[in-house]
């Protein structure tokens, strides 16, 4: 029942944005795209960003696991001029694309040569980082440093748990996260696919957060309280908040 009212009040937030995002559908003839699985939601991104300003915001960090063909990639920096986006992906084949249902050899063997040309206009506030994330946690210790925080790598709900958690400690409080395929079934067992996941996220923090989306995907804010898990100063004496 959350979900179907969740539902309800978002499609009534997107409808100011529909314009706007058929607009960003226009500028995507100049990619290069075997697949578009992300300008559909674009209206609801469009309509948190102007809720929480990030538009306007002089400096925005943001970071993204699982970025395919760039698409979401290129939303955020063409959206958020003052973002710096941190990729994360293999660009190789994940489950899915085994099964052949999403992409052909000849997609998969240029994926990240497709990456690159798509986003060649945004080099300079994009850092890539190719591996899984669990390497990339490992090899980088970071914490309340991200304004903005997209996760969409592995959907395989022991991959999903681990980036929910591990993203959640390196957003700032007032940040958002979104996980994209809420409701994606892949794998024969329900328990398998990234709600299950998300859903052990939400009840493990909560408290901690603030549901601001609940459709396709789940954007949550980070709304701690007093001193934060990381013994930070209370939100009001902290810098660089959003």
């Amino acid at each position: 029942m959350s979900y179907v009212k969740g539902r309800m009040l978002n499609n009534r937030l997107a409808a100011p944005y529909i314009e706007a995002r058929c607009d960003f559908k226009s500028r995507l003839s100049s990619l290069t795209l075997s697949n578009d699985w992300f300008s559909g939601k674009a209206a609801h991104w469009l309509g948190v960003f102007d809720a929480y300003g990030l538009a306007a915001a002089p400096t925005l960090k943001a970071f993204e696991i699982g970025s395919w063909e760039g698409l979401s990639s290129f939303f955020i920096l063409h959206t958020l001029p003052n973002a710096r986006l941190t990729s994360v992906d293999t660009w190789e084949v994940a489950d899915e694309h085994r099964a052949g249902a999403t992409a052909t050899d000849g997609v998969l063997s240029r994926i990240k040569a497709t990456f690159d040309a798509n986003l060649s206009a945004y080099h300079d506030r994009l850092t890539k980082y190719k591996g899984t994330s669990f390497s990339f946690f490992n090899d980088n210790t970071v914490r309340n440093a991200f304004d903005l925080i997209y996760v969409d790598g592995s959907h395989h709900c022991d991959d999903v748990i681990v980036d929910a958690i591990k993203c959640f400690g390196m957003l700032k409080v007032g940040g958002l996260m979104s996980f994209d395929d809420y409701l994606w079934k892949y794998y024969p067992r329900a328990i398998e696919n990234p709600a299950a996941a998300i859903n052990a996220f939400l009840k493990l923090k909560k408290g901690d957060y603030k549901i601001v989306r609940l459709y396709s995907q789940l954007i949550v804010e980070e709304h701690l309280t007093g001193i934060d898990r990381t013994g930070l100063a209370p939100r009001s004496d902290r810098t660089g908040q959003m």
